[in-house]
This record gives C-alpha cells, sequence and structure tokens, in this order.
C-alpha cells in the first residue's frame, strides 16, 4: 500500500513513494531532489523526476533544510529608500533567477545599523543577497554558517553613485549650461546614494570649470519643489536631480515658476523610470543595466562559494551607465 504525508487535508506523496515509483533506492532519490544529481547518470535523474511529477511530489522544506544544512531561502537585504521602479525591476529578474535554481526569495529591508534578526538566521538561508553594506563580523559569522553571501561593500556603491553624478555634470556641460545645481530629496532615508551623487556631480563640474550653486533641497509634496527653486538665478541654469521622482517636481515646478526647457532650464534625473519616459516633457535620466546587474548577482549566489570574484565591481556597472536624452535638457551636439 502507498504511503502518504498527510498535510491539512491533502495527500502528498513522500520520497518513499517517489523511490518505489521509480524503481530505485530512497537514498538515490533523496539524493537526487536535495540537490545532488551530479553524483548519478542523467537516465537515473530523469526517472527521478519523472516520477516525483508523475505523483505531484513536492518537498518538505523542513527536510530538505536537514539534508543540505540549509533551506532552499534566498535573503535580499535591500536599504530602508524608496523602493523605486528600477529596484523592483531588479528584485524581479534576481527573485527568477532563483526560481529557476529551486530557490525562494525572501526580502528584509534594514537600515545601515540594522542587524539581520536572529529568526531571520534561523531559517538557515542557502544564501543572503544584501545591496547594503554587512558589518564584518555579521559577514564573517555568516559564511562560518555555510551562508553563501553576495554583498556590495560600502566603496562599491559609492563609487558607482559617484559616477553618476559625474555623468549627469558631464551631460549638462555638454548641453552647454555653464551653471549647475544639485538637488536632493530632504528625506533621510536616501542619504545613502544622495551623498556620493552629490559629491560626484559638484567635484566634477567644479574641475571642469562650470559654477556650481549650493544644493537645493527638495521636499517631495505640495510645494517643495517651487520653494526650493525660488532662488535660481535667471540664467540658464543645469540641475542634476537625485533621482527621476525629483526630475518631475523640479519640472513642475520650473513650469509653475514661469521657466521654460531646455533652454531656460535644464534637468537630467536618475534611473530612466517609466515615469521619466511618460512624463510631459520627457526627462532627460541616466540608466543603468539593470539586467546585466541582476545576472552578476545571481552568477555570483549560484556559484562554489570560493569561486572567482570581480577584480573591478564597480567599474562593470559604471561602464554600463548611458543618458537617455529626454526633453528636459538640450541635446549636445555629436562629437
Amino acid at each position: 500500500m502507498t504511503s502518504w504525508a498527510h498535510v491539512e487535508g491533502v495527500d502528498m506523496a513522500t520520497s518513499t513513494d517517489v523511490a518505489r515509483h521509480a524503481g530505485l533506492s530512497r537514498s538515490t532519490v533523496s539524493q537526487v531532489l536535495n540537490g545532488r544529481g551530479h553524483l548519478f547518470a542523467e537516465e537515473t535523474i530523469a526517472r527521478v523526476h519523472a516520477s516525483a511529477e508523475s505523483l505531484g511530489y513536492r518537498p518538505s522544506l523542513a527536510g530538505r533544510t536537514l539534508a543540505r544544512g540549509t533551506s532552499d531561502i534566498v535573503i535580499t537585504v535591500l536599504p530602508d529608500a524608496t523602493f523605486n521602479p528600477r529596484i523592483r525591476e531588479l528584485v524581479d529578474i534576481i527573485t527568477k533567477g532563483m526560481a529557476d535554481a529551486g530557490l525562494t526569495n525572501l526580502l528584509q529591508f534594514i537600515d545601515r545599523g540594522h542587524r539581520l534578526e536572529h529568526a531571520v538566521l534561523g531559517l538557515k538561508p542557502f544564501g543572503i543577497v544584501s545591496l547594503v553594506p554587512l558589518p564584518a563580523e555579521q559577514y564573517e559569522r555568516l559564511r562560518a554558517q555555510g551562508v553563501r553571501i553576495v554583498v556590495q561593500p560600502d566603496h562599491v556603491q559609492v563609487a558607482i553613485d559617484e559616477a553618476i553624478g559625474r555623468l549627469q555634470a558631464e551631460h549638462l556641460a555638454a548641453a552647454g549650461y555653464t551653471t549647475m545645481a544639485t538637488v536632493l530629496p530632504v528625506s533621510a532615508r536616501e542619504s545613502t546614494f544622495a551623498a556620493p551623487r552629490d559629491a560626484g556631480a559638484r567635484d566634477w563640474a567644479s574641475r571642469h570649470g562650470l559654477r556650481v550653486l549650493p544644493t537645493l533641497h527638495v521636499a517631495l509634496e505640495p510645494g517643495g519643489a517651487v520653494d526650493a527653486i525660488a532662488g535660481l538665478p535667471a540664467e540658464p541654469i543645469g540641475l542634476a536631480a537625485y533621482n527621476d521622482e525629483v526630475a518631475m517636481a523640479l519640472v513642475g515646478a520650473a513650469i509653475k515658476r514661469g521657466r521654460t526647457f531646455p533652454e531656460d532650464i535644464g534637468v537630467i534625473g536618475i534611473d530612466n523610470s517609466p515615469i521619466a519616459r511618460a512624463s510631459t516633457p520627457t526627462i532627460t535620466t541616466v540608466d543603468f543595466d539593470i539586467s546585466f546587474s541582476g545576472e552578476g548577482i545571481l552568477q555570483l549566489l549560484l556559484q562554489e562559494p570560493d569561486g572567482p570574484q570581480p577584480s573591478d565591481p564597480a567599474g562593470l556597472v559604471t561602464d554600463r551607465l548611458t543618458v537617455i536624452q529626454g526633453e528636459t535638457t538640450r541635446t549636445p551636439p555629436v562629437l
């Protein structure tokens, strides 16, 4: 008689049932189902998976965790910042890639001072993908527990954001704006990315002879952007906005004050978000190669723990930054 596990009123096949159906030992079936199929012939692997599919077998998370020492869960740690469409796109890419590899992605939002909760670590995750720096002690403790970790160090994120700011300033200069200001949101949640973007743009502009005005701070609320640009000079000016959301607020505020685009004011955002493409006027913006970044994260996660690491991770990202020309800046002449 076939044995079944009974869960919440649903009869579920066990690995013993799969072994009996496939005519193989339970040990062989367990190893194949727990990710060690490379130890067996392709015909054996195919028989196991065919039987599992036929019986509707679904692996037990607890059983797989016990067999492997880790679960099928990956925890993706995200900064406590705005969950914008491009971050969502990155999460979608890595979540799909994890699913294709038989893994489940869980999201955890933390700020810089927060430690991963012990309850989360109690899941014995297969790996952790962290888009925020992890304390060295925590990183080493996780590695000692056999957890695979893909983490973006502080200096890498800073280098990327500085390069984004430089590219904004470079575009504004090439478009003929000789006066520039950076524009940041007042929200402290964005400070991790805002400070280096601001520094990158201002440093490049100063070194290349642009007149650099004090940084503007915009509250993303009614009237916030109008107040922020009230003191701008009447001369043509280029504005390097923290992201497309800030850029769109600036566009609306400038129109209210009778400024025109792109002759009077130029605005460049960051993210190449749907809002930048759908707005009127369309917003000039800096684009990331999100697919490349997502695939790189997956490769590092799924390779052997001591596999090769990129020698210049920041350069891999910054080399793929591009400006998407919109209607809020002049088009630079083709050189």
